[in-house]
């Protein structure tokens, strides 16, 4: 469409006034010179975020607000609000994270640069409400082979290394390609699979730079997480080695790899599985073994009395 813009900013929310303003301003002084957009599809907050929405619409042309007509969920809200975006190029954001202001000129520079690229990364932090911020830079291989197969290995390894090394799904990626996937499903790491999925269709480009901010939520129940993926459905989302392993192979049995290729890609999930097995394992025990190591102190404490 000749009207169409070539970037558009995804923003799925629900009660996210407290931070809404920040990520919104940060977004309208981007310094991209291609006309972009801003498109809001907000779940039925009952704070003051349709407010704010509706006020940044009527005095900025580029942000679009679209109000469900009912709590979808958050992750049918991701989905619906990929629908409703126009631009060649796409970027779903949080309402509590923020960019820098070149962030959308120098990713779309590097996908015009290369052609077959599907999705560009940067570096990027994320900070607690107390200050507190995580930070790592990655300087090693990362998933620019033209190999497919190569591409999904190195991917699953990301989603076993440290959580700042890497987030595509908070990356900005070619909407068509993105539209040709089973976009984001109601299972287990749901995150994780679409990235999985986008790692078959196309290498991916990298701006060594920290250029998006990310609000790391803390103390948050698991209970209270899922029931935001979706208000009825989210008993699906339970995790588990079986439950969390299907879905990704699932997007191998559909990729157009050889049987060879496939074999060694569900070898790269075995390892994913396992490491994360391992790693729940170990949590369940130290959470076990805090109340025993306070009662051994206690009981030591009662014997040493004595």
């Amino acid at each position: 469409m000749k009207d169409s813009p070539r970037l558009s900013f995804a923003l799925p929310v629900r009660n996210g006034a407290e931070f809404l303003p920040r990520l919104v301003d940060s977004i309208l002084a981007q310094d991209l010179v291609e006309p972009f957009e801003l498109v809001i599809a907000d779940n039925q907050s009952d704070d003051e975020t349709p407010d704010l929405c509706q006020d940044y619409a009527r005095r900025d042309s580029r942000v679009r607000f679209h109000r469900n007509s009912e709590n979808i969920g958050q992750v049918q809200n991701f989905n619906r609000v990929l629908e409703l975006a126009r631009g060649e190029f796409f970027r779903w954001v949080g309402f509590d994270d923020w960019l820098e202001p070149d962030y959308a000129r120098r990713c779309v520079a590097a996908l015009q640069g290369d052609p077959e690229a599907i999705l560009v990364t940067t570096f990027q932090d994320h900070i607690e409400d107390d200050g507190t911020r995580h930070y790592r830079e990655y300087h090693g291989p990362r998933l620019t082979s033209r190999d497919p197969a190569a591409r999904f290995r190195q991917m699953m390894w990301f989603l076993t290394a440290d959580y700042g090394f890497m987030d595509p799904i908070y990356s900005m990626i070619r909407r068509e390609p993105l539209l040709s996937t089973r976009r984001l499903q109601m299972v287990p790491r749901m995150d994780q699979v679409l990235a999985s999925e986008l790692a078959l269709l196309g290498p991916f480009e990298h701006v060594p730079r920290c250029l998006s901010h990310r609000r790391r939520e803390t103390g948050l129940q698991d209970s209270v997480r899922l029931r935001r993926f979706h208000p009825r459905e989210h008993q699906r989302l339970q995790d588990s080695v079986v439950g969390y392993t299907r879905p990704f192979l699932e997007v191998l049995r559909e990729a157009p790899l050889s049987a060879a290729e496939k074999i060694r890609c569900r070898g790269a999930v075995m390892r994913y599985a396992a490491l994360w097995g391992y790693r729940g394992n170990i949590g369940r025990v130290r959470r076990l073994g805090r109340p025993l190591k306070q009662l051994w102190k206690t009981v030591s404490r009662s014997t040493s009395a004595v």
